[in-house]
């Protein structure tokens, strides 16, 4: 229901507030401007498995953020 999608957006938000900034910029770069890795390392003077490393370091850190609730 919305109540719950509202409160999952609030949870996510704030996991995500949690990260450096350079794992923010890549978040917002990769699932909210849809860039690929490729465009993501360009746009941040990365590589692609940098980037790579870095999403998996992110996912595993929002998930433990997310399964704490």
């Amino acid at each position: 229901d919305e109540g719950e999608r509202e409160f999952n957006r609030l949870a996510i938000s704030m996991a995500i507030d949690k990260l450096p900034e350079l794992r923010r910029k890549i978040v917002l770069l990769r699932y909210f401007r849809d860039y690929s890795q490729n465009e993501t390392a360009a746009a941040l003077g990365l590589t692609q498995v940098k980037v790579s490393r870095e999403e998996k370091k992110i996912l595993a850190f929002l998930r433990g953020e997310l399964s704490e609730e």
